[in-house]
């Protein structure tokens, strides 16, 4: 388990998967482009680019449902209006969003993953560490230099240049930059000041900043801007080849890179709250060997529509053994047991 996880043939694999359109700010399910067809009676998904590698495989593989990653914002919009049957999101609604759905909205966890920070900085080759201060100082625009103190302080015998931090951001509403900047905010006291105590889908970012939509757009900026930074889902850092400049995070002497094993020992300790939503304990876990910015997704269904029983059908594959075994090959990690359980106890709710 402790191993750098995602061959990268599997990942080109699944990236073919993957329904183009990451990030867009549009309202509709796009569904076209490269994605997968919708079978007769499939269940209609919209959302969050998190987790789009293992959902629009298994919409492709049990032939129940379709999915177009579209960032959380989006996908949340496109249930409000009732253009899809579910929503994937990586952060839970805010009381504006619960507030404008026409009834109850259930959540589902479906599965782990670690939010990754990839670099490409002149003249290093592997992967730096960082503490999660200076992490935050860099997406709070209070350190704006490689050679800073607090990252070389880190990386004794790294030679880091004298060269200005290029950051990368999401440009959409985003739920891997609101378990992001969550993690930022519990982090460093500095960091809630400047952008923000909780995590938020659109950080108020003080640092100088490059925005792309989609992870996959953060990877791109990240490839191909000289000295930057960025924050993604493992999948997606994977697939643009930056797993292997994946920083580690944590403090001298406990540094913890993203694997299948970090993940899951994030997942251990993992708190549910009465709506199945995560409590804050999967982030900054004290858990030892625990990577410190892992977050959950979310399927989102409104309790009593109209196409449930099609949703159903999809979320039970999601929840099986099947899908959730496959998660360590797609990048992510499965559900721990209690909250995998209290997920398909749930089912039940859809009829």
């Amino acid at each position: 388990m402790n191993r750098r996880i995602l061959l990268a043939a599997g990942l080109i694999g699944a990236s073919a998967l993957v329904i183009t359109g990451c990030g867009s700010s549009s309202s509709t399910a796009d569904t076209s482009g490269g994605g997968s067809s919708s079978p007769a009676g499939a269940a209609t998904g919209s959302g969050a680019s998190f987790p789009a590698p293992a959902y629009t495989q298994w919409c492709q593989e049990s032939q129940t449902c379709s999915y177009a990653s579209k960032g959380s914002g989006a996908g949340i919009k496109d249930l409000t209006t009732g253009v899809v049957a579910w929503a994937g999101s990586d952060a839970p609604l805010t009381s504006d969003e619960t507030a404008a759905v026409k009834g109850t909205v259930l959540y589902f966890p479906t599965l782990l993953g670690a939010v990754t920070i990839p670099t490409n900085i002149e003249g290093v080759s592997k992967p730096i560490n960082l503490t999660g201060p200076a992490l935050a100082g860099i997406f709070d625009g209070e350190i704006t230099t490689w050679n800073d103190k607090d990252i070389a302080t880190s990386n004794p015998g790294v030679t880091l240049p004298a060269k200005p931090i290029a950051v990368c951001v999401r440009a959409d509403s985003s739920g891997t930059s609101y378990n992001f900047s969550g993690y930022l905010s519990q982090i460093s006291e500095s960091f809630a000041d400047k952008v923000g105590a909780e995590g938020s889908k659109t950080p108020a970012w003080t640092a100088k900043v490059s925005a792309s939509p989609g992870n996959s757009g953060v990877s791109n900026c990240v490839k191909n801007g000289s000295n930057s930074i960025g924050y993604v889902d493992l999948a997606d850092a994977t697939q643009a080849g930056l797993d292997g400049q994946a920083a580690a995070i944590g403090v001298e002497g406990a540094y913890v890179a993203p694997t299948t094993a970090s993940i899951d020992a994030a997942g251990d300790d993992a708190q549910l709250n009465p709506d199945l939503t995560v409590s804050t304990s999967l982030s900054n876990s004290q858990t030892k060997g625990a990577y410190p910015i892992v977050a959950t997704t979310y399927a989102l269904v409104v309790e009593g529509g109209t196409d449930n029983a099609a949703v159903k059908k999809a979320l039970t594959y999601f929840l099986g053994d099947k899908a959730q075994g496959q998660l360590a090959g797609l990048g992510y990690a499965p559900l721990p047991s209690s909250m995998l359980s209290k997920a398909t106890a749930q089912l039940s709710k859809l009829g």
